[in-house]
């Protein structure tokens, strides 16, 4: 026989399925009167998955019987400013090597990378700045809260910290779409899990999120691109050197192994 159901569980499901129904339908009707392509769509498909996210992500931890902000790591971690700053730049120099990678290699396109770099390559000022609030704040804090908050903080207790992390950062390539795309995210959902587990709180992964997304999008519109050939070999180098570095550092001014709330 199954467990009773709490009725307070049983009312925070249904309003979790009513809010999800509301957004969907919201977002069908709000979508069909976009154009086909172009910034404000792409914005738009990336404002609405952010949503469904924080939902999921908040959702899920009313369950916990640690308080909302406790179960999700939205508190105060153990690095200090430069500390987090570093591990930020050790994101930005991982996501530049992965690319540069991914060029020497020779991989095929991404279907997810190759509309984001027509739609935002020669974008406006004002079409670069709704991609930056978009994808550098709403999408990097939305996915922060559920692949490191929701899910990893989940596992950690139960799996320990090095499946949690494993398990989150393949759900988080898995959700990039294509397998081009995935490959690029598991290691830097690597990245930011090492930095959730070690600080104990989202802080660090969400402002090394943040930076990678607003270089993405600014880079792209301004169309910049890593060099190919040797160049890219030493830009493979030169930014696995710099994100080793900057995550040993970050890493050290932070006190060891932090706990999750399940």
């Amino acid at each position: 026989m199954l467990p009773r159901m709490p009725w307070t569980a049983f009312a925070r499901a249904l309003a979790l399925a009513a809010a999800l129904s509301l957004l969907l339908m919201a977002w069908s009707a709000l979508r069909a009167g976009l154009p086909d392509d172009g910034v404000t769509t792409l914005a738009a498909d990336a404002f609405a998955a952010a949503t469904l996210l924080v939902l999921l992500a908040v959702g899920g931890a009313a369950f916990s019987a640690a308080p909302l902000a406790e179960r999700l790591g939205l508190r105060r971690g153990r690095m200090d400013a430069g500390a987090i700053a570093l591990a930020a730049l050790g994101l930005l120099a991982l996501s530049h090597a992965l690319e540069a990678a991914l060029g020497v290699l020779g991989a095929p396109p991404s279907a997810t990378l190759t509309r984001f770099t027509g739609v935002l390559a020669g974008a406006s000022p004002a079409e670069l700045a709704l991609a930056l609030v978009v994808f550098a704040l709403v999408s990097a804090g939305a996915e922060e809260l559920f692949f490191r908050g929701l899910v990893q903080r989940g596992l950690e207790r139960r799996l320990g910290a090095a499946a949690a992390i494993a398990i989150a950062s393949a759900a988080f390539a898995a959700a990039h779409g294509d397998l081009v795309h995935a490959a690029a995210a598991l290691p830097l959902g690597a990245y930011l899990g090492v930095l959730v587990w070690r600080d104990g709180s989202l802080g660090p992964a969400l402002a090394a999120h943040a930076l990678n997304n607003a270089a993405a999008v600014l880079e792209t519109g301004f169309e910049l691109r890593l060099p190919a050939g040797a160049g890219g070999m030493a830009s493979i180098g030169v930014g696995l050197a710099v994100a080793g570095g900057a995550l040993r550092v970050a890493l050290r001014r932070a006190a060891p192994g932090a706990s999750a709330s399940g």
